[in-house]
């Protein structure tokens, strides 16, 4: 066998794992291209909320993973279309325009994708969001509370229990919740 047979066999996998990143990266661009398009048409408090679940009832992940994602394109929208105050008071936004050029701003600076995107957009330590009733994200402040407040309700209410979840089930999402909004190991 010669070296660079070799080499090259070895290297293939890597090669196509970085064409593929690249094309994930390139996907996720023109996702919030769209998506800054889509805001040009949404007008209304409901118009936004009909957006948001109509694309989460759309996607074909897990429940947990299809609330992450809805919830990141509420908070790009809430911006994009000027229909959140604190949001909006927050991006010195006046005008859906002036929230869609926030917007363009941050996918320039390099928040490319939904995820990115929605985390460059949010408020840090940021409580209760005006506009459609629903607050802004939590930040990484707010997740270790919020995750004790919700694990005991779970358990008071039986919330486990009526989902098919076990104890065990809800502390692992939890810890998994915390690691991921804060960046943090357990």
């Amino acid at each position: 066998m010669k070296a660079e047979n070799v080499q090259s066999n070895t290297s293939a996998p890597y090669i196509a794992g970085s064409r593929f990143g690249k094309f994930h990266n390139e996907q996720s661009t023109l996702l919030t291209v769209r998506l800054l398009d889509d805001a040009k048409k949404i007008h209304t408090v409901n118009d936004l909320k009909d957006y948001v679940v109509g694309y989460r009832e759309a996607l074909t992940i897990s429940d947990s993973s299809r609330q992450a994602m809805a919830s990141m394109v509420r908070t790009i929208l809430k911006v994009a279309t000027g229909l959140d105050a604190k949001l909006c008071e927050y991006h010195k936004v006046k005008t859906p325009a002036a929230g869609q050029k926030v917007v363009k701003a941050k996918m320039d600076k390099g928040a490319k994708g939904i995820d990115s995107l929605a985390k460059a957009l949010r408020i840090p330590s940021a409580g209760k969001a005006e506009g459609d009733g629903e607050g802004s994200e939590p930040t990484a402040n707010d997740a270790s509370d919020n995750a004790r407040k919700w694990w005991k309700a779970c358990i008071e209410l039986g919330h486990s229990d009526k989902y098919g979840l076990t104890n065990s089930d809800i502390q692992v999402f939890i810890e998994n919740l915390y690691m991921e909004m804060t960046g943090k190991d357990k």
